[in-house]
Parts: C-alpha cells; structure tokens; sequence
C-alpha cells in the first residue's frame, strides 16, 4: 500500500535577523503582532504548504486553536490586513481568491518539497516560476510533478541552503525589478524619469502610523533647516531606532520625545528620555488595542481603499 500523499511540511525556517516587514509589523502591534505572523506560517507551511485560505470560519479557527477570546477578533484581523499592506502576503491573491502566500513562502516550500515524488499546486495561484525552481517538472492545470533527485542527507542539506540563499537573492531582485517597472510609462522606448528617493518617501515606505509618521518628517524638516540634513544610511538608522522605541514604548512617547528634541532646539533626539513619555497600556492589553483600533480608524477615513 502506497504512503499517504503529504502536502504540508514538518517544519519551516526563521531568521534570527528578521525582515523589515515582520519588524514592522512588530513595532505597529508589538509582541502579540510577531505572533501572530509566526502562526499564520505555520498554518500556511504546515497546512498546504504554500497557501492557506483566510475566511470567517478558518479566522474563528484559528483563534479557537491559539487561545484566543472573541474580543480579539478585530485586532488579529487588523493584523493580517497590515500584512497584505506590507507585502507579506500577496494582496492580488487574497483579493482573488481569498488566501495568504506570496512569492518568498512558494520558493521556500518549493525548495523544501524538491526531492518529492510528486507536489501537486494549484497553477492559478502559484506567483513564481515553477520550471525554475524544480528539475523535470511537467506542469497541467492544476499538477506538478517533481521527479526526486538521488543525493544523501548531508548533500541535500547543503544543497537546499544553496538554493534558500539564491531564492532570497532572485526573490529581492525580482521585487526591485517590479518597482522599476511601475515607475516607467506607458511607452518603452520614451520611460518616465523615476520618481527621486526623498526623505519623505523613505519615511512613508515604512509604514509608521500617520501620526508618527508626521513627526518624523517634522524632525528631518527641523534638521534640514539646522544644515544638518541625513544621508541615506543615517536616515534608515533613524527610522529602525524610531520603530525599535516605538515597539518598547508605543508611538505616542515617540512623537513626544521628538517634538520635545524640536521644541529645546537639541541637535539629536534624546532617547534616553523616552521612558518618562512611555505609555501606560502595554501590547495586548484592552486600553492598547482600543488606542491601536483607534488611530487605524482614522488612518483608514482617510485612505478610502482600506
């Protein structure tokens, strides 16, 4: 008799250092965020491997199987919703189909799965190149089939990191590949010139809340006009230390310690301050989520596609 057909996986990787993206979500809901994203992984690599369905009924699940009362309901909602904000799942597929993948989750299930018999994958939700990442794979419209490659335990070790580090590469260049082509118009022979990176961009990208994101921009404004403007690399060092405090602390003693900076006319933002400025509600706690609630209602008036 023929071993059950298996789709999930046993196990998946976590970087020590961890993504941006993860990271901001961690800084926008603290620790409970970080979780959440952990267990969406797990659902998704454990379950069928390269996507998972999100409804009303697997949300009720989900919060059945972690431990969670009802009146958490809208929060781990908020939280899956800034994920597809920050391209951590593909916002095109869920809108589609109602599902969480993206592009990096498939490479990684695909590079787990390649000495399988057979992995069977849905074509029309697959968002990388399967012929690619596989070796004699034979595509229809709704299978694939891997033929299994012969190697020993220690070579297919290495082998699968080799091929985790170059998904990671091509996975980067193909998201920068997408920027540049979203900024060129309509014609190829005459593109558009890209759109400069500015401060303000850069402080946008990361996707603090409208209010800190307002008093970020207010301190690089402040220290343009000391002729003490950033560069680069001191701009994005900003930015993570401001979204570090803003995990430990909350958002609010962030922007108060910068406007206090402003206001004394210092020439850097007096971290060491911030403590005084902590809020008193922590991560998870009913006041936190109900201020949390509070400044995505009015982020979203004023953003009607969400």
């Amino acid at each position: 008799m023929s071993r059950p057909f298996k789709d999930g996986l046993d196990y998946f990787e976590l970087d020590c250092q961890l993504d941006d993206k993860i990271r901001m979500i961690q800084a926008e809901f603290g620790l409970i965020g970080f979780a959440v994203v952990v267990k969406l992984f797990q659902k998704i690599y454990g379950g069928c491997g390269y996507y998972s369905e999100w409804n009303d009924d697997i949300l009720f699940l989900f919060m059945l199987e972690n431990g969670l009362d009802r009146e958490r309901t809208n929060l781990i909602q908020e939280i899956v919703r800034a994920c597809i904000r920050r391209n951590l799942f593909s916002e095109d597929l869920f809108n589609r189909y109602g599902i969480l993948t993206s592009s990096g989750i498939q490479r990684r299930y695909l590079n787990a799965v390649a000495r399988r018999d057979k992995v069977e994958l849905k074509k029309e939700y697959l968002l990388v190149n399967v012929a690619h990442k596989t070796v004699n794979a034979d595509i229809n419209s709704i299978n694939v089939n891997i033929n299994s490659i012969n190697a020993d335990i220690n070579s297919q070790s290495r082998e699968e990191k080799s091929r985790e580090k170059k998904s990671r590469e091509e996975e980067r260049k193909e998201e920068k590949s997408r920027e540049e082509e979203s900024r060129e118009g309509s014609s190829a022979d005459a593109p558009l010139p890209k759109r400069p990176l500015t401060a303000s961009r850069v402080i946008e990208e990361r996707g603090f809340v409208p209010e800190l994101e307002s008093a970020l921009k207010k301190w690089v404004k402040y220290k343009s006009e000391m002729h003490q403007g950033y560069k680069e690399t001191g701009l994005k060092t900003l930015l993570t230390r401001a979204g570090n405090e803003a995990a430990a602390y909350g958002a609010e003693a962030v922007i108060t310690i910068i406007e206090d900076s402003i206001s004394n006319g210092y020439k850097g933002i007096t971290w060491d301050r911030i403590r005084k400025h902590q809020r008193t509600s922590q991560p998870g706690t009913q006041s936190h989520v109900e201020n949390r609630l509070s400044m995505v209602k009015q982020w979203t008036e004023k953003n009607s596609e969400f």
